[in-house]
Formats: C-alpha cells, structure tokens, sequence
C-alpha cells in the first residue's frame, strides 16, 4: 500500500502525462469541481422542468435548492437552542435552519468521531496482534477478512435492534465499520516492513511490547495513512446508514425524512452539509497522521 505519496514528472518540461498528480485535491480543484457540478445541475433541472410535469420537483433549480430547500430544513430543529420550534408555531426562517443543520451535524459528527477513534483504538493493536503471532493471523486473519466484506449497509438495522435506537447503536456501528479497515491495514502493514526493523530490535533484548509501541508501530504510520483517511470516510458513512433507521436525529434522520417525504431541495442542502463535514474529517485526519509522520518526508 503507498499513501501519502506526491507523483512528478521529472522529465524535461514536467508537463508529461500525470505530471500534475497528486495524492489528494486540492482547494481549488474541489471548488472548480463543485461550480461545475452545480452549473450541469441546472442545465438539467432547465430541461426537466421544461419536459416532465413534476420536472421542478424532481430537479429542482438552485434557485429553488437555496431558497425552500434551505429553509425547509426549519422543520429539522428540535429545541434547546433558545428558539421555538416549528412545532410551537414558528415560521421557517433562514436562522431556524441553521440552528437544525448545526444541532443535527453536532448530533451526527459526535458519534462519527466517538466511533471512529473507538475503531482506531482497537484496531491498531489487534492488527499489530495478528501481525505478530502467527497463529492468531491464521486463525482470525481469514475471518477478519469475511468480516470486512458484509454489506456494512445491510447490517446497519441489526444495530438499531440489537441496542435500540440509540447514540449506542450508532456509535457501535460506525466502530464496526471502521474497526476492519484499520485491523486489516495494520496487520498488512506489519507485514511491508523489512524483515530486519522487527528483528533488529529482538538481538538488543527489547520485548514485544516495547518493541511493538516504540519501533513497530511508528514505522508503519505512514503506510496507515491513507487507511486512516479510508477509516475515516467508512465512518462517516456507517453513521449517515446507521442514523437512517430509528434513530431520530442527525443529518442520516434528516436526510432520511426528506428521502420519505420526496423534498428533493431539502435533500441536495443535508447532502451537501454531510459531505462538508466528512471532508473535513478527512482533512483532519489527513494534517493530524501527517504531523505524526513529518519524520518520514
């Protein structure tokens, strides 16, 4: 696995082919990526509107996605923030929007991120395990790999029953998700280190713990990185499936209401939150493993 690798041209003039790539976009290109996103969209939502009868409520224009879809989301808020709900008769409001789009993402991002370092709390020592006792590789590192592969959206409702419609059953599902992929990277990345920087330390009498935590474990963070991020990105989206079923708050909830009730423009605004505060998380987890690895740059 290579993460966090920057790919030149060092030919004449590095302007070859892939001379430009990079491990990660960077601002500018998510903005011009974004703009045109929202111009093909409204190109669409001009020829649908103009060639189906319910075309500005399947597509709905920007125009439309910035005004009642933005304020739409009033319905959203649950109180507590010092502002009456729209079930206490309150009109929707630009501000009443907010407030639901900030006590929805807190709600959501807190079981996020709970879940995800639950996950890289327990999944970086069971992959050093597995990576060094041969025996439990054999015997787990199959089952482990099986468990990897169900269907992380399929298994979200057996959460939801096994511990109800809680903050538990959320949290639980994000660490299931996320716990695999940093297990398996580790384990995998134990196994890309040269034979010598395991046993180099053993001849000077260091033991397995110290061994494990002091020489084992910062040589392969930077090949974590790019698991780290992929960890990071399966955790937030076991927390949009698993708030979709049951639980009653989050951006999954709202999304799941506005999915139920056909709010396309309401839709469009919870996605884009959702996505913003995920590449965020991303950004987060990409500077925090990139200050813990600067020494190998």
């Amino acid at each position: 696995m290579i993460t966090g690798v920057k790919v030149h041209d060092h030919g004449e003039g590095g302007g070859g082919f892939g001379g430009g790539l990079r491990s990660r976009a960077r601002g500018r290109s998510l903005v011009v990526g974004a703009a045109a996103g929202l111009v093909v969209w409204q190109i669409l939502a001009l020829i649908v509107g103009k060639t189906t009868a319910q075309g500005q409520n399947v597509v709905p224009p920007l125009q439309t996605v910035l005004t009642s879809g933005v304020t739409g989301l009033s319905h959203f808020y649950k109180g507590g923030l010092g502002a009456r709900t729209t079930l206490q008769g309150a009109p929707d409001s630009l501000g009443l929007a907010l407030l639901a789009m900030v006590q929805n993402s807190a709600v959501s991002a807190f079981r996020v991120w709970v879940g995800y370092l639950l996950a890289v709390a327990l999944g970086l020592p069971a992959g050093l395990l597995i990576a060094a006792a041969r025996p439990i590789r054999q015997a787990v590192g199959a089952i482990a790999g099986l468990l990897r592969m169900l269907p992380l959206l399929a298994m979200s409702p057996l959460f939801t029953l096994w511990f109800g419609a809680t903050d538990r059953a959320a949290i639980s599902f994000v660490a299931f998700g996320a716990f695999w992929v940093v297990l398996l990277a580790t384990a995998n990345a134990v196994g890309n280190l040269k034979p010598e920087v395991i046993d180099y330390p053993r001849t000077l009498g260091l033991g397995p713990f110290r061994s494990a935590t002091q020489i084992v474990l910062p040589a392969i963070l930077p090949e974590l990185r790019g698991a780290l991020m992929l960890a990071a990105g399966t955790a937030w989206a076991c927390g949009l499936a698993a708030e979709l079923y049951g639980i009653q708050s989050g951006l999954g909830w709202a999304l799941g209401q506005t999915l139920a009730y056909s709010l396309v423009d309401q839709m469009l605004v919870v996605s884009g939150v959702f996505v913003l505060l995920a590449l965020a998380s991303l950004r987060l987890v990409n500077y925090g493993s990139g200050r813990l690895t600067r020494w190998s740059e």
